[in-house]
């Protein structure tokens, strides 16, 4: 294996381009049936898992003489997906399962223009079937991020390794795209109290039909939002404390069995709820959810004050900093100027491309220190309404020590942190089943996968 293609693979996973701006091949009829490539434990890597890795690296100009390095990388995952399901301290609720996906398909949508769109590129027929398909996959990733966060925690790298990484790769890492850092201010609407006393009569209505002999499953179906549980009938099995939102605890853990609570609030909207079984701690309910949707008045008064707040700023008689602390509701920014973090990073700088479509369009016509006009978004699966000022532009430039710094070293620690992990998987290696199939018995792997 040469080292250069681990560390254009490293590259490509830290700064991956838009998948729609890369649309894969068309299936050819004569293509054949997707094989195995390898088993690791319980865990299968497909034909297609390895061909989709190639030729994603392969539309990002990454020169790769084989499939060996991304099989390898593939079965590295697997080995940490496998192993985190076996321990027992590590949980996944389908509470984060369902948020991360519904962020995903937003993010899809996003960049993607529409749901039909992102429907067609994936190949699925409704959005309910996607989302069935994809939180096998979500919980995947996060049961395999919660094993390696827990084998790599602590690693880091010092000044003098991040300036020897550089030296060593220069040549091999990209140039930097024009980024931006911004800040925002946000508001959610005011939903005024006859249309929750609407959604909440609703719901009772609901739960009085049920109680009349209608099928909570049935309704589920009909009415219930909540795309994680309401195509199978509202029902969530095996719960336990910590497993759902806080508020859902709170009831369900009070009712008993077949009784249906009253109607109560949570993040996502309004709940009803129903007790179906309950083994000690462990409890199978059923819930009907309906969100909280703001009427056009509403997003409307919001975003009047939100472009009120915007023309004190301009006027300086408040500064954004000041707005911010004072208006603002993103608990996260709102002591910190309003500035953004990117999650993938931990820097304060997001590549322009990249943005939202409607960040993208709410900076595009913006000078360093514009503030853009207030418009509707969804924020933390909330409709929501936001102004974003524009901090920096940073133009496109060849990666720099003294610019680029922290994501030099982040490259450095994530190199670090798979040497660690190759190391992880080949002490577990002598404990686990491993089978490489035929197709690739001849490569050349850094790990000694089956002992031989």
């Amino acid at each position: 294996m040469k080292f250069k293609t681990s560390i254009m693979l490293l590259i490509a996973t830290l700064f991956a381009v838009n998948t729609f701006a890369q649309p894969t091949p068309a299936k050819k009829k004569d293509q054949k049936v997707d094989g195995i490539a390898a088993v690791i434990g319980s865990q299968i890597v497909l034909e297609s898992d390895v061909e989709r890795d190639f030729l994603v690296s392969k539309s990002q100009g990454i020169q790769v003489e084989d499939k060996c390095e991304f099989l390898n990388d593939i079965m590295m995952e697997k080995m940490l997906i496998d192993r985190a399901k076996q321990d027992t301290l590590i949980t996944v609720t389908d509470d984060e399962v369902n948020r991360t996906l519904n962020n995903q398909i937003d993010d899809f949508v996003s960049r993607a223009g529409s749901e039909q769109n992102v429907l067609e590129f994936f190949g699925f027929r409704t959005m309910a079937e996607m989302k069935i398909e994809m939180k096998y996959v979500v919980e995947d990733n996060i049961f395999s991020r919660r094993k390696r966060d827990n084998i790599v925690a602590g690693a880091d790298a010092t000044p003098e390794e991040v300036r020897e990484f550089f030296a060593k790769h220069q040549q091999e890492l990209p140039d930097v795209k024009e980024e931006v850092s911004i800040s925002h201010i946000v508001m959610y609407p005011e939903i005024l109290a006859e249309n929750e006393e609407k959604i909440i009569n609703e719901l009772k209505q609901i739960k009085k039909d049920i109680e009349e002999g209608a099928s909570f499953a049935t309704k589920a179906i009909l009415y219930s939002e909540d795309p994680g549980s309401a195509n199978n009938g509202g029902l969530y099995t095996k719960i336990v404390r910590g497993k759902m939102v806080k508020e859902f605890d709170a009831v369900v853990y009070n009712l008993e069995e077949g009784e249906i609570s009253e109607p109560f609030r949570s993040d996502y909207g309004y709940h009803i709820a129903k007790l179906d079984k309950r083994r000690g701690q462990e409890l199978d309910v059923r819930h009907i959810l309906i969100s909280l949707k703001p009427t056009e008045q509403e997003m409307a008064k919001v975003t009047e004050k939100l472009d009120s707040i915007r023309i004190l700023i301009n006027e300086n008689k408040l500064t954004f900093k000041e707005a911010a602390l004072r208006y603002s509701e993103d608990k996260f920014t709102k002591f910190n100027e309003g500035n953004l973090v990117n999650n993938r990073n931990g820097e304060d700088r997001f590549e322009k491309v990249a943005l939202d479509t409607k960040e993208f369009a709410a900076i595009s016509a913006l000078g360093e220190g514009d503030i853009s006009n207030a418009f509707a978004d969804d924020f933390e699966n909330k409709k929501a309404v936001r102004l974003v000022r524009l901090n920096k532009v940073y133009p496109e430039h060849k990666i720099n020590y003294a610019d680029d710094y922290y994501r030099i070293k982040q490259f450095t620690v994530q190199d670090k942190e798979k040497t660690i992990l190759m190391e992880w998987v080949k002490k577990e290696i002598p404990d686990a089943f491993v089978k490489i199939g035929e197709g690739y018995q001849s490569c050349d792997f850094p790990i000694n996968w089956e002992k031989k």
